[in-house]
């Protein structure tokens, strides 16, 4: 397969059957929005995620292209890799009008790079026990970030409108890729639309398209809030977050995180800021009101803005006397 940044690859149907061993249930990772995902094994060891695009006539051959045209263009760390594809027409026999006649069987396939970490989806729970500070703010920059990348710096931009923690997968270091284009669109010059077209999932839509079918960049801020608010505070931290203040509910998160026993006290001392920081960002994506939402430079700017703060406060409390640097995310010695 190619490495990032050449000419996504056609890859034999042939060779898909006998890497992913025909598409059997044992290799299966999970399903998206218009496919099944499969795990393929090339005979060197090298592994891939095999997306089998889902047989459904009039709608399947322009929902392969769109998802392949917005996954070729796409260069960032924190988006999943397009390194091939399958778009095979099998002649196949069938009856018609009581005739046996040779119709087309057309096999489309997305062969995208092997996230050994799985889905974010597993690794959320109501203790956010299987993540540390670290790992938990690493992952939320490094979605940020994807979305900074599709929201400014292509031209058109895309909108990914399925943000969620199951398109979200995590590789062997747990940085998080941004996956499942099935139903991106591309956009213009107009940059909100309004659409009657089914989009996004229950639970990460905004109030603006349950209400109204409106389509803007704030649509993928306000999937993200709760995205940002579940890995901070749980599967039920959005519910939470509305049954209470933001204030309150910003105090409680902050709490929970800063008090947990295996994290290093002082060094949560340093952290617990950002921390805060990062769930009022949640709660300011959930604003009703969509022109309230930040833009995603917003965030990943204020962020930003954390680890230098970070750096000074853990300074400060002398917790190693050491020079600290960041290292990715994580501040370290």
């Amino acid at each position: 397969m190619d490495d990032a940044g050449s000419e996504s690859t056609a890859v034999p149907l042939d060779l898909l059957l006998q890497i992913t061993d025909g598409f059997s249930e044992e290799r299966k990772l999970g399903s998206g929005s218009f496919g099944e995902v499969y795990l393929g094994v090339h005979p060197d060891g090298q592994k891939i995620a095999v997306k089998k695009i889902y047989d459904m006539p009039g709608v399947d051959e322009e929902q392969f292209h769109n998802e392949f045209k917005n996954l070729a263009r796409l260069q960032h760390r924190n988006i999943v890799r397009l390194v091939g594809y399958c778009h095979h027409i099998q002649e196949v026999p069938a009856m018609y009008e009581g005739k046996l006649v040779l119709a087309e069987k057309i096999h489309r396939a997305l062969c995208l790079e092997y996230m050994s970490n799985g889905s974010l989806e597993k690794y959320i729970s109501d203790e956010c026990d299987k993540y540390d500070w670290h790992t938990g703010y690493g992952i939320i920059k490094g979605i940020c970030q994807g979305l900074k990348y599709l929201h400014t710096k292509l031209e058109p931009p895309i909108y990914h409108l399925d943000l969620k923690p199951a398109n979200i997968l995590l590789d062997e270091n747990m940085v998080p890729r941004i996956a499942d284009f099935g139903i991106s669109r591309l956009f213009g010059d107009e940059r909100t639309r309004a659409t009657k077209s089914t989009l996004g999932t229950q639970g990460y839509l905004p109030p603006e398209y349950i209400r109204n079918y409106l389509i803007s960049s704030k649509f993928d801020i306000f999937s993200l809030g709760v995205v940002i608010i579940k890995i901070m505070a749980g599967r039920a931290g959005y519910y939470k977050s509305a049954e209470m203040s933001s204030h309150e509910f910003t105090n409680l998160v902050q709490e929970n995180w800063t008090n947990r026993p295996h994290e290093t006290s002082s060094l949560m001392k340093a952290y617990s800021k950002q921390v805060k920081i990062c769930i009022e960002i949640g709660l300011s994506c959930v604003q009703e009101d969509r022109h309230k939402r930040p833009t995603v430079k917003n965030i990943v700017d204020r962020l930003n803005e954390t680890e230098t703060e970070c750096t000074y406060a853990y300074k400060k409390f002398d917790a190693l006397p050491n020079k600290l640097e960041w290292h990715g995310n994580i501040l370290q010695t």
